[in-house]
């Protein structure tokens, strides 16, 4: 999409949004200092909202209602306490739920000009012990029932607790440094997690925001519940849109889906941003307690982070009405494309058009541009692509776009479709097969929760298919009748040879399937 097409789109979803309201003078004179004096650092977001709307809630968490100016005056004090140990040129781990204290563990550090580096809450001790000599972390900024685990991992390292901090009181306020890194650790289920550094800037973003805008129609003062983890990709976009909105984020430190779900109703939630897999288990919460906690005023949920089978998606409208978005990306692109409801109900399998500012192409082993309906690699381009790892690993790049690792197509209407990853396919008796059309097949039989397919070695075909099922409740499955079951869904070819029943599928915080640990 062309720069005009950007700032078009930018220019339709300020005034769709209403973000350029107009303002008492007082108000404005604040935004303006702030914007000055902060510029393109992150921590600028969370000034002019506070200087905007300060007594507006940022979020709502287990401990209640922090309003915008409360919250910028933690993370100021946070930056205080932070003092030496983070600045340019340092690198400051960030290790905490959904919250309050994430909030002030992100914007501190980064309002000193440090990288802030987004760690997992999932990570075990060794794993976090690689995070922080790979990224030299001298200083993590976490929960307090990760201080022990922190240690575990490197007892020289400096932790401090955010919510431990009191409020910033009176003073000078800390200077602004100049923006250093944020710093996205990809999901880890093919191997160890890489970090993603990009440099904040205002352009790289433009497109991806004014296209959420735009399409969902989100305005100032939305309430989103963010039930993602905030370190992940969807979670922190999610959470920095709220903040540039000012929005007030609604958020739980664990999802639990009753939980999340008696939140979002409470508070009267605009949006709710999760991954399929946390749809899934509110849908599968018993009607009773459906009913319990209704979300009248719900007009927008964006899916990202894994795949959003078709049936789940519809079940999901069917039952909150056409809300869903379903967006497409990585750590590695941002976001390349977002689904409408619309698009949804159309071609229930597309993960819809490109966002504004980021080319998508599909192309074949030479480099080159396929045509509609021919299955290719899929490259995103645009400002929020990376340009390396932390340990300077690249992706594939063909004329300033990025390889997502994913296959896929175009339609005739320019929808995006994903067929599955590079390295998902197999090939079983000379055929090539991608395991998402068998899932998308047994996702739509009514006693099955959930499912993944993988590709297992076969002495005689090269590998086969094996699936992995989940029952719903009380519900009786064998592989015999899921197999008659196939035999009109899919192709002879794509047939799974081992069906087994499970009791879950092993998923990252994301929600994405951890085929490593299947294939075990």
């Amino acid at each position: 999409m062309s720069n005009a097409s950007v700032v078009t789109t930018a220019g339709r979803a300020l005034l769709r949004s209403r973000l350029l309201t107009p303002m008492a003078p007082g108000a404005l004179f604040g935004i303006l200092h702030e914007a000055t004096r902060g510029r393109t650092n992150p921590f600028t977001l969370l000034a002019v909202a506070a200087a905007r709307w300060p007594d507006r809630p940022a979020m709502v968490d287990e401990d209640g209602a922090i309003s915008y100016g409360e919250l910028r005056s933690r993370t100021e004090a946070l930056a205080d306490q932070l003092g030496r140990r983070a600045g340019p040129g340092h690198a400051v781990g960030i290790l905490c739920r959904n919250g309050r204290g994430f909030v002030q563990a992100v914007f501190g550090p980064a309002l000193l000009g440090a990288d802030v580096v987004l760690l997992n809450t999932d990570f075990h001790a060794d794993a976090l012990a690689a995070a922080l000599s790979t990224h030299r972390i001298k200083t993590v900024v976490c929960d307090d029932e990760f201080t022990d685990r922190v240690k575990a991992a490197d007892g020289s390292v400096t932790v401090i607790d955010p919510v431990a901090v009191n409020a910033h009181r009176g003073g000078p306020r800390p200077k602004v440094a100049a923006a250093g890194r944020i710093v996205l650790l990809t999901s880890g289920t093919t191997g160890q997690p890489k970090g993603v550094p990009r440099k904040p800037e205002i352009a790289s973003a433009l497109g991806v925001g004014a296209s959420i805008l735009d399409r969902t129609g989100l305005r100032i003062g939305s309430r989103i519940a963010v039930a993602v983890p905030m370190f992940h990709g969807l979670g922190f976009g999610m959470l920095i849109l709220t903040v540039a909105l000012g929005g007030t984020a609604l958020t739980l430190r664990r999802f639990e889906a009753e939980a999340t779900l008696a939140q979002a109703s409470q508070h009267r939630a605009d949006a709710f941003t999760a991954v399929p897999v946390m749809l899934a288990r509110i849908l599968d919460l018993p009607d009773d307690v459906r009913a319990r906690h209704p979300l009248p005023s719900l007009r927008v949920v964006i899916s990202s982070g894994a795949r959003l089978d078709p049936s789940l998606a519809r079940r999901f409208m069917d039952a909150y009405g056409d809300v869903i978005y379903n967006g497409y990306g990585s750590s590695e692109v941002g976001i390349g494309s977002l689904a409408t409801p619309a698009d949804l109900r159309e071609a229930p399998e597309t993960v819809g058009k490109p966002v504004a500012g980021c080319p998508v192409r599909i192309l074949d082993e030479d480099g080159k541009t396929v045509g509609p309906n021919v299955t290719g690699r899929v490259f995103v381009g645009g400002e929020l692509t990376f340009d390396a790892y932390t340990g300077g690993e690249t992706k594939d790049m063909v004329a300033d776009m990025t390889s997502t690792g994913d296959m896929g197509y175009f339609d005739e209407a320019g929808r995006l479709y994903i067929v599955g990853r590079e390295d998902d396919m197999i090939v079983s008796g000379g055929e090539n097969v991608y395991p998402r059309a068998v899932e998308n097949a047994l996702a739509e039989h009514p006693d099955v929760a959930d499912n993944a397919v993988i590709g297992v070695p076969d002495e005689d075909y090269g590998e086969r298919l094996a699936a992995f099922i989940v029952p719903r409740p009380d519900a009786s499955l064998d592989a015999a009748e899921l197999r008659d079951y196939l035999k009109d869904k899919v192709s002879r070819y794509e047939q799974p040879r081992d069906i087994e029943i499970v009791s879950e599928i092993p998923r990252n915080p994301a929600g994405k399937v951890l085929r490593n640990e299947l294939a075990e």
